[in-house]
């Protein structure tokens, strides 16, 4: 959230040298700096969930959990500042949550070993609004959506971040989408689906631009499995070398709408696209 909001900054100058005019604003969300400390960091998420302030964690810290963080609820800022949040027990549960009506604003973070066994969204489950920047999630699992699940409804927007090395028991490898999701300048990559999606699962609405669905695995469209009436939409992005068990490896589109525009995807197996219940234009082979 921006320290001073556009009225604000124009009030601050019509009343230099002249009495101010009535010109007021909100007061800004205040930041609030996150020892490393597990505990200390649930607390500071349930005060935020009230007063919408921005969590700094401490930079370098791994946040190691042994119990689940509180849900998000309200506006949340958290600039992770390189950090590493962690689960490091054997207990299931995923790192993040983002309940409906909750936002959550995720920076420069490091999510890792998230379990979502028997549910979605191992790294992050987002039912609400989830933004995801200069972050990598990571070796997190689901039965859907090894790193980030979407629910219908939610809405999510991932940009210059990695989604790499997650898993999920059945579709949706790295992500998962029933609502709407945008991937802006990321990385989908070295992902495992078990059945279908190694990269990405999608029956919602997906945009794809200027990202890299590469090297993933599922036993049906290694990279992106679009069903359920979805579209997704790729524009100026690759889609390469991912492998399936049966094809297409690259994308299939068993019902909805897939156009590719200044897309490149190719060198996938056992095939790019061939194998698609529905024709995917512009993609051969």
């Amino acid at each position: 959230m921006p320290a001073c909001k556009p009225v604000a900054r124009l009030a601050q100058a019509l009343c230099l040298g002249i009495a101010c005019l009535g010109f007021s604003s909100s007061p800004a969300a205040a930041q609030t700096a996150v020892p490393c400390n597990t505990g200390l960091l649930a607390a500071a998420i349930t005060a935020a969930n009230a007063t919408g302030d921005t969590l700094v964690l401490t930079s370098g810290c791994t946040y190691a959990l042994n119990a689940p963080l509180p849900d998000i609820t309200g506006n949340v800022v958290i600039d992770a500042n390189g950090s590493t949040i962690t689960r490091s027990t054997w207990s299931a549960f995923r790192i993040l949550v983002v309940n409906p009506g909750g936002d959550l604003n995720l920076r420069n973070a490091f999510i890792t070993n998230g379990d979502g066994t028997g549910t979605f969204g191992g790294g992050i489950a987002n039912a609400g609004t989830l933004t995801v920047t200069g972050s990598t999630i990571s070796n997190s699992h689901a039965d859907f959506a090894g790193a980030i699940g979407t629910t219908y409804g939610a809405h999510t927007t991932i940009v210059d971040s990695n989604i790499v090395s997650n898993l999920a028991t059945l579709n949706g490898g790295g992500l998962a989408n029933d609502g709407s999701t945008t991937v802006i300048r990321s990385h989908v990559t070295g992902n495992v689906a078990g059945v279908q999606g190694g990269g990405i699962a999608n029956t919602g609405v997906l945009r794809i631009q200027d990202s890299e669905i590469n090297s993933n695995q599922a036993n049906t469209a290694g990279g992106i499995a679009n069903f359920g009436g979805g579209s997704v939409d790729l524009h100026q992005s690759y889609v390469n070398a991912n492998t399936a068990a049966s094809a297409p490896g690259g994308i299939t589109n068993v019902a909805g709408s897939v156009p590719l525009v200044a897309t490149d995807v190719s060198g996938n197996s056992p095939t790019n696209c061939w194998g698609s219940p529905l024709f995917i234009a512009g993609c051969t082979g």
